[in-house]
């Protein structure tokens, strides 16, 4: 018989197993290089861009040393000489006027009769430059000025004057005494009310008229630093008289410490403080003897 090809061997359990963890190896060894080369590819990335880095900064060099810059010139000191002779330093305390209306109100209210330069500055500041010195002492030396109850206050014009810096805590306000009875309306006892207050400055024309007497106006410096009365008692012989005080165009105080800026709802009253104080109101008599 002729014999036949012979078949090849079986291949063990062991030969297969075998096999399948050669390949594993090779693919194991394959991912492995292939993270080597992404993390030699990102160490070059960061040695380059600290090489681009460092050559940028060479390029940049940051100064040690302030540059000085003298200014001498005999221009400057005129402008300044210039300046403090016929510029003043003006702003409306909690309002910042356009330029247009600024034009406006210093036409109908200062009425001058040379020609000004207005220079705007940060924070409500503005520089009013006149041509006529007497328009500027006029201006300066004149009554209490304000825009929509807002007051103007004026500075003589200084030199290194920053806006950002400057801080003031005196205003002129406007201050309603409701319900004062008539007896009071003369100008020295306003005045002796609103110097207990703050400065007195004058009162309105409707008050010195005397014909609507629901409330005298008074105009009034007062530092805002310093706490703000709510009411004066008034000692006229043997009676005492209990007035309110309203203040106009103020900022915002809290009147439980009557200090500016803080809100009611970061101090709050308890139910007992609040219980007290309408029992407070409601016991409080204007008129006593």
């Amino acid at each position: 018989m002729a014999n036949k090809g012979k078949m090849p061997p079986e291949k063990g359990k062991d030969d297969v197993e075998e096999g399948r963890k050669n390949k594993e190896e090779e693919l194991e060894s394959t991912k492995s290089k292939e993270k080597d080369g992404t993390k030699e590819k990102e160490e070059n990335d960061k040695i380059q861009g600290t090489k681009d880095k460092n050559q940028k900064s060479q390029c940049k060099p940051i100064a040690e040393i302030t540059p000085r810059v003298v200014l001498n010139d005999p221009v400057l000191q005129e402008h300044r000489d210039h300046m403090q002779t016929y510029a003043i330093i003006c702003k409306f305390m909690g309002l910042w006027p356009t330029e247009k209306a600024l034009q406006t109100w210093i036409r109908y209210h200062w009425k001058p009769k040379g020609s000004i330069d207005l220079h705007l500055g940060s924070k409500g500041f503005f520089t009013v430059v006149f041509t006529n010195i007497r328009d500027k002492d006029r201006v300066f030396e004149g009554e209490p000025y304000s825009y929509i109850a807002a007051g103007l206050y004026m500075w003589p014009w200084m030199m290194n004057f920053l806006p950002e810096r400057e801080t003031f805590t005196s205003v002129l306000v406007w201050v309603r005494l409701c319900s004062l009875p008539l007896d009071y309306w003369q100008t020295e006892s306003l005045a002796a009310i609103g110097n207990k207050l703050g400065w007195f400055i004058k009162a309105s024309k409707a008050t010195r008229r005397g014909k609507y007497t629901s409330f005298a106006r008074i105009c009034m410096e007062m530092d805002l630093s310093r706490a703000l009365m709510d009411e004066v008692l008034l000692e006229v012989f043997d009676q005492e008289w209990v007035q309110t005080v309203n203040y106009e165009h103020i900022p915002f105080r809290y009147r439980r410490c009557r200090e500016h800026g803080h809100l009611l709802r970061e101090f709050p009253l308890s139910k007992v403080e609040n219980k007290r104080k309408i029992n407070t109101m409601k016991d409080t008599v204007s008129f006593t003897k």
